[in-house]
């Protein structure tokens, strides 16, 4: 059997920091997904206190658990972890990190982002997403440690502990 290898432009740590910050974040890390902290705890502030849980497919239920997000990261070996200047920036540089790293052949690459989706007045969650092309998960919905997780790679982060708030100007793309 005859497998024909994808292409891919292997870049850098600090080329790939170089395409985060192209596309506007204002600090980019490479990090290992080892380096990843989950916790069930975190979905239990998105169930118990989050006005979006169940509202969208963005946030829990349906996106995955942390047993899920532990296996996925598993097929993952680093992830970009960035910090924009509004945590209203995540999604736009998150999703252009995204499509970027897949041109370069990083086909596995996923973001996730800091707030709930705003992409519609109203999500449509009872029947099918009207733009699961650009929708990302937040990462405390998949069951991220967002402060510990940041704070593990240096960066001060705020000591608000609810989750998808906007003192969390943080997004990340995983990749292969």
């Amino acid at each position: 059997m005859n497998v024909q290898k994808l292409p891919q432009k292997i870049l850098s740590n600090w080329e790939l920091v170089d395409v985060a910050l192209s596309l506007g974040c204002i600090e980019a890390k490479i990090i290992p997904t080892k380096n990843i902290m989950l916790g069930n705890w975190v979905k239990l502030q998105c169930q118990y206190g989050c006005p979006h849980y169940g509202k969208l497919f963005t946030c829990p239920p349906c996106t995955p658990n942390t047993d899920d997000m532990s296996d996925i990261l598993m097929d993952y070996n680093q992830a970009i972890l960035i910090k924009a200047a509004s945590a209203k920036d995540v999604h736009q540089i998150v999703l252009s990190l995204e499509g970027r790293l897949k041109t370069l052949g990083h086909y596995k690459a996923f973001g996730l982002e800091a707030l709930p989706c705003d992409l519609c007045e109203a999500c449509t969650v009872d029947t099918e997403c009207q733009f699961p092309e650009a929708a990302r998960p937040t990462l405390q919905a998949c069951g991220i440690d967002v402060p510990q997780t940041v704070s593990g790679t240096g960066w001060e982060v705020a000591t608000e502990r609810s989750p998808c708030s906007e003192a969390y100007p943080f997004g990340m793309v995983l990749i292969n």
